[in-house]
């Protein structure tokens, strides 16, 4: 059961993070990070976030892939939901709402890289380039069953590889719906809440009833 008072938001200087930072080789974390320091590599050392051990890693059951990393800043050096931000806040709130787990997550972004230029719409290079990595990440997911792309790039990425998508994962339930941000108007919002009430029941299909 998810548990809201461990999801507060977690300035730069919070303990939280020197937990995440000590559990980066954890067996569940550690194929993706390695991941993430051969991309920060193939772009001249730009370093994307990280994947927190307080989520799920490869053994999530959902990737939730999001945009991109933003421009680099400390508070996105990891991909996780008690980031201080409002993309962050929207999440953790969703998850609440609809108790969900942080553990039947894996976090991605349609770039992983950050970018100079956040805002605007990736080039269809950059989306294959995301695409590509997309690839890469759920090949190393042991029990994928939800792919969640939230947000225009994210989406662009995944249909930039569609087709290898397709046929390498033909019974992945892929959920395509707003960024966690991108709920501005009131039906935005119901609509919002009705995907994720559906993500929830999904997830707990085949879970041992406590």
């Amino acid at each position: 059961m998810a548990l809201p008072d461990n999801w507060k938001r977690a300035q730069p200087e919070d303990p939280f993070w020197d937990e995440q930072r000590a559990g980066l080789r954890a067996p569940h974390v550690a194929p993706i990070n390695e991941l993430i320091g051969r991309l920060g590599a193939a772009k001249g050392g730009v370093r994307p976030p990280l994947a927190a051990p307080w989520h799920g890693g490869i053994h999530a059951p959902a990737l939730i892939v999001l945009n991109d990393a933003g421009e680099p800043r400390e508070e996105t050096s990891f991909m996780c939901i008690r980031n201080p931000d409002r993309a962050a806040e929207r999440q953790r709130h969703l998850m609440t709402e609809f108790d969900i787990d942080p553990t039947d997550f894996c976090h991605w972004n349609g770039y992983p890289w950050p970018r100079s230029d956040p805002k605007k719409d990736m080039t269809p290079e950059q989306s294959l380039e995301g695409g590509k990595a997309l690839l890469e990440v759920m090949a190393l997911m042991t029990d994928l069953k939800m792919l969640l792309l939230l947000g225009r790039k994210a989406q662009d990425a995944a249909d930039a590889v569609h087709p290898e998508i397709s046929s390498t994962f033909p019974g992945l339930h892929v959920v395509r719906s707003l960024h966690p941000l991108g709920a501005k108007r009131t039906v935005d919002r119901v609509e919002q809440k009705r995907v994720w009430a559906g993500i929830a029941d999904r997830l707990r299909e085949g879970k041992p009833r406590s």
